[in-house]
């Protein structure tokens, strides 16, 4: 999905610290945000697949690179 289709404003409460640790790591997985912030592995899920839309992240086809410059 295109970064200027994305909902900022439907995006979850803990959408801009889960994407500074992203970035901050250069690396995702849903078990390390679950870890560090206390939530739910489907919320997890959820918040990548919404850091992925806004265009922080690559597609996971691009795996070893996911975390944009």
């Amino acid at each position: 999905m295109n970064a200027t289709f994305f909902n900022w404003n439907s995006r979850d409460p803990l959408f801009d610290e889960v994407a500074h640790y992203v970035v901050e790591r250069q690396a995702v997985s849903a078990s390390a945000i679950c870890d560090k912030f206390c939530i739910g592995f489907n919320r997890a899920n959820r918040i990548i697949r919404q850091i992925e839309e806004s265009g922080v992240l690559t597609s996971k086809e691009n795996d070893n690179e996911r975390v944009q410059d």
